[in-house]
């Protein structure tokens, strides 16, 4: 078995495909479901199991940092799963997820009502998925070492999340997934 089918098989034990969400956008979110974007976002995902989600499907939303904001926290952490194996299949997008896992903001602390129920819905296993998908990327995805003073892109947004989702570690109070 390969590291990326064990990686789909942990996806599919930590991220259960059924039930789906049962609202699509953010409560915060002003947005009109009328709107090119909500339409999209509707089309893509709405009513399909993670599962059928391709990374065909991401790119054609559009941005992911407005996809995160305007899903619900619990429906993005759902549908989560489909983007990091488009990433592993297609690794041209791993900007994508990288971006999708942390805080926008140079300081990158989760300051936004958005991130902070994100925080409160995740898992301690979800965490460790992702904790297993950064060092998938690092051992995989990105280039080889290029020198102390070059350093690409996906590799500042890995290191990133590594250092985001290491302070996130689970704590004593326990985490509920709604």
């Amino acid at each position: 078995m390969t590291t990326n089918e064990q990686f789909s098989k942990l996806l599919l034990a930590i991220f259960p495909a059924q039930p789906e969400p049962a609202r699509l956008f953010w409560r915060e979110s002003v947005h009109d479901n009328g709107d090119e974007f909500s339409r999209d976002l509707l089309e893509r995902l709405a009513q399909r199991q993670w599962t059928e989600i391709k990374m065909s499907d991401w790119a054609m939303i559009g941005s992911i940092s407005i996809v995160r904001e305007r899903l619900e926290p619990a429906t993005f952490l759902y549908y989560l799963p489909s983007l990091l194996l488009g990433v592993i299949d297609d690794p041209g997008y791993l900007n994508w997820a990288l971006e999708a896992i942390v805080p926008a903001g140079r300081d990158r602390r989760p300051k936004s009502k958005w991130w902070i129920e994100l925080l409160e819905t995740i898992s301690p296993d979800q965490i460790g998925v992702l904790h297993a998908f950064l060092a998938l990327v690092r051992k995989n995805l990105l280039p080889p070492d290029k020198g102390p003073f070059v350093i690409s892109e996906n590799e500042g947004l890995t290191f990133e999340a590594e250092k985001f989702w290491d302070t996130q570690l689970p704590s004593t109070t326990p985490r509920t997934k709604r």
